[in-house]
């Protein structure tokens, strides 16, 4: 991560107790294997909080390019 505000973001909301709650809820209430929480730019797309159960493969500060998003 080249910007040091996302991976003051990063930092910031992975290590929030109430971020891993909400994303332990989300998990049970769609039955989703994994949930995250992201930061998006007109760019970019970065992971700040990831819980899953690995198939996304994902960690808080992995980046993708926005285009390959949707």
């Amino acid at each position: 991560m080249s910007d040091p505000q996302v991976a003051r973001d990063v930092e910031a909301l992975d290590g929030l107790d109430a971020v891993k709650t909400a994303l332990q809820l989300l998990r049970e209430a769609t039955g989703l294997g994994t949930s995250l929480v992201a930061r998006v730019t007109s760019d970019s797309w970065t992971a700040c909080a990831v819980l899953g159960d690995g198939d996304f493969a994902l960690k808080p500060g992995d980046q993708l390019e926005l285009a390959t998003t949707f």
